[in-house]
């Protein structure tokens, strides 16, 4: 998990080999491997409801910035259900991932490791906020795990979060094995939304899918499998697990030519690299790459690596992270710089600081010196209203 992730129970994968012995038995394993009912979940028929105090109040314990904990109790309503398709093909073995660690003296960094303890990493953190926050999320691997664990699970409907943090971790503990049938597990999930698509049009929310994986289909065609997807209420988030070219051009392609609501997204430093290229001033950190993966349809979230935000976009954008009561007045950089910087560095000073995966060390969300250059009248560059 990263540096700025809440603490989830006791979990020690491999690094880089997948671990085949089971852990102990889970509790609860057959209900988490049925298939969470819409109706069930929309009212509330099983499983802990939950306010959205609640979930706030869960948020602010992890020490999530206020913005960025708004943002996720906004798609916890807008998208009552996840699933996730994690390839756990054995090209996920390949030793080319990384993974934050602490090092002596309270130093931070990062390591190698395989592709699927990096994704570990993740999952872990979704399967977290899944349970503690009660909202309801399928985990499909592509491939049958061996130890036991289940091919598919589900967090966030069940009264004990942590027995179903411990199912994912029984998954993820099985290793990845095998080649990558993403066509049909597409094909599994497209019939699953289309058997919710009345209930959430009802009611104007819509499901996310995320694919995880680290290349091509072995079954068919992955862009031919995933146009159904257009013709229904979904979000689809692509969580690339290497940075190879061939698959980085091969899922930017169906980007490209799909026409669905779509975000491609690189690992952490690989999305961090692309996105200060845009938007140097920001601290692309742990907590805002992990909400881009539980997927949001606020649309700054998808310009960031797409486009430099404007003057009038940063306002916008401020609120995401610092949150819309704290940013309540914030003056228009190009209209008030004075004011807009006193205010800014008082957020900032209220704010803990984050770890940078690109200078690897802990700084502020946002460069101050970086920001004056990009939307202070007169600024060195990137002036833009």
């Amino acid at each position: 998990m990263g540096f700025d992730d809440p603490p989830p129970p006791p979990y020690t994968p491999d690094d880089c080999l997948p671990v085949h012995a089971p852990p102990p038995a889970v509790p609860m394993a057959q209900a988490m491997q049925r298939e969470i009912s819409l109706p069930d979940v929309l009212n509330q028929s099983y499983g802990r409801s939950i306010t959205r105090q609640e979930r706030e109040t869960y948020l602010a314990s992890t020490n999530m910035p206020k913005g960025l904990a708004e943002e996720m109790v906004r798609s916890c309503e807008e998208f009552p259900l996840r699933i996730w398709i994690i390839d756990n093909s054995g090209s996920m073995a390949t030793s080319d991932g990384h993974r934050p660690i602490q090092k002596p003296g309270g130093k931070e960094g990062l390591v190698d490791c395989s592709r699927w303890a990096e994704l570990g990493d993740s999952l872990q953190w979704h399967a977290t906020m899944a349970a503690f926050l009660a909202a309801p999320t399928e985990f499909r691997l592509l491939n049958p795990p061996e130890g036991g664990a289940m091919q598919v699970l589900e967090c966030g409907v069940g009264p004990e979060p942590t027995s179903e943090i411990k199912a994912v971790q029984q998954m993820l503990a099985s290793g990845p094995r095998g080649v990558t049938p993403l066509c049909a597990q597409i094909r599994q999930v497209v019939a699953r939304v289309r058997r919710e698509e009345g209930r959430l049009r009802a009611k104007g929310q819509k499901c996310i899918v995320v694919i995880a994986s680290d290349g091509q289909a072995s079954d068919g065609n992955v862009e031919v499998e995933l146009r159904p997807l257009r013709e229904l209420p979904v979000w689809l988030v692509v969580r690339l697990c290497t940075d190879e070219d061939n698959v980085v051009e091969y899922w930017n392609g169906i980007d490209e030519d799909i026409e669905l609501e779509m975000d491609v997204l690189d690992d952490l430093s690989g999305e961090a690299a692309e996105i200060t290229e845009q938007n140097p001033w920001l601290t692309y950190a742990t907590p805002l790459h992990r909400i881009r993966e539980w997927g949001t349809s606020n649309k700054f979230m998808d310009f960031l690596d797409e486009k430099r935000l404007t003057s009038s976009e940063f306002v916008e954008f401020a609120k995401i992270i610092f949150g819309r009561d704290a940013t309540e007045g914030l003056p228009h950089p190009t209209a008030n710089w004075p004011g807009f910087k006193e205010k800014m560095l008082i957020l900032l000073s209220k704010t803990p600081l984050v770890w940078d995966p690109l200078r690897e060390r802990k700084r502020p969300w946002v460069s101050m010196k970086k920001l004056q250059r990009c939307y202070k009248p007169g600024g060195a560059s990137c002036a833009i209203s």
